[in-house]
């Protein structure tokens, strides 16, 4: 990503590859390429196809036909003005992996790091980090609907009790424009979700049985917190190692029983502590005393349930670099307070 215009070319960074539709004048007609958070998945059930690729590339084409007449409807399709221009002048670019490309220097930047950078830079300006930054390009399986990667953004499945299901999708819908914009992937239903103010009522257009059918997606207050953004490829696992220090993970009910606590109470056990090869590691964690197996049970007092995503989310979003964090853990049994240091601007506290 060395050198790329960060205008035009936002797009999901947490995957494995991905294609913009340009015009040659710089207008976006559409994007493909997804990552979602479900687990398991056989090689049937991935977010990205063959078949979906062909079918976005040629309503791309359908696109252009038809612009600049259509122009308007594709302003949207290109984002904000980013925090900066090329990804190596972002602030929380490192200097040893932003150093120029060339013969002597090969500094490489990947799709993933430009993410992490703009919410390490966010969060080392002391502002609190929005929630867009942490849940990027939300899936629309968020709100309880699928879409199937074969297909052209055709809705595969909608879960009951959703967003989804109270606007009335239905399974077979093909979804052709959302917020005014031309709908040609789920990348693109993507694109709209992430840039979608809330609380807002998003417009999405369907074609259903030959016809068209206008439809109303509340979203919520909140509404993107319903991912998991520790599990993605590499934003959970930068907020883990370089601002928090540690890995965690949630207790069962079972587990929480034989420790005495109640099944609404917070218990993360910690899996692991910032290892020493990680560059700009927060090490405190360590310093503080924290070990791996030790189960948090209270953070600045607060003692509700609550996931890794949401810890990391609490961390950054109510925490500025240099602060501390009051941590209960249980250790064989034993209740211990510990002050965590947060890393300053640079990495250290």
């Amino acid at each position: 990503m060395h050198g790329v215009d960060l205008g035009p070319f936002q797009f999901q960074g947490q995957l494995t590859w991905a294609a913009v539709f340009l015009n040659v004048d710089g207008t976006i007609y559409g994007r493909y390429g997804s990552r979602g958070e479900r687990h398991g998945r056989t090689e049937n059930e991935k977010d990205i196809s063959v078949e979906g690729l062909k079918l976005a590339a040629a309503a791309a084409l359908e696109i252009h036909k038809g612009y600049p007449a259509n122009a308007a409807s594709l302003a949207g399709k290109r984002g904000p003005a980013p925090l900066a221009r090329t990804p190596e002048r972002l602030p929380a670019a490192p200097p040893e992996e932003a150093r120029p490309a060339g013969p002597r220097h090969h500094g490489c930047i990947h799709c993933h790091q430009v993410q992490d950078w703009e919410l390490m830079s966010v969060w080392e300006s002391s502002r609190p980090v929005p929630d867009r930054l942490l849940w990027p390009h939300p899936m629309p399986d968020v709100l309880g609907l699928s879409l199937d990667p074969r297909e052209r953004a055709t809705v595969s499945s909608v879960a009951e009790g959703s967003p989804a299901r109270r606007a009335g999708f239905q399974p077979g819908d093909k979804v052709v424009a959302a917020a005014g914009q031309p709908v040609i992937s789920i990348a693109d239903m993507q694109w709209v979700l992430h840039q979608a103010p809330e609380p807002s009522s998003l417009p999405v257009e369907v074609e259903r049985a030959g016809g068209r059918a206008r439809l109303e997606l509340t979203l919520a207050e909140g509404w993107r917190r319903g991912g998991n953004f520790a599990d993605s490829l590499s934003l959970g696992w930068t907020v883990r190692m370089f601002v928090a220090g540690m890995k965690c993970d949630s207790l069962g009910l079972e587990e929480k029983r034989r420790l005495g606590l109640t099944e609404g109470a917070l218990a993360l056990r910690i899996d692991e502590i910032t290892p020493d090869f990680v560059k700009r590691r927060n090490r405190w964690a360590a310093q503080a005393g924290l070990r791996k197996g030790d189960v948090i049970v209270d953070v600045d007092g607060r003692r509700a349930s609550m996931t890794e995503s949401q810890l990391l989310a609490y961390i950054v979003q109510r925490k500025s670099p240099g602060q501390r964090l009051d941590l209960t853990y249980l250790r064989g049994g034993e209740r211990r307070t510990v002050k965590l240091d947060l890393p300053g601007r640079e990495g250290r506290p």
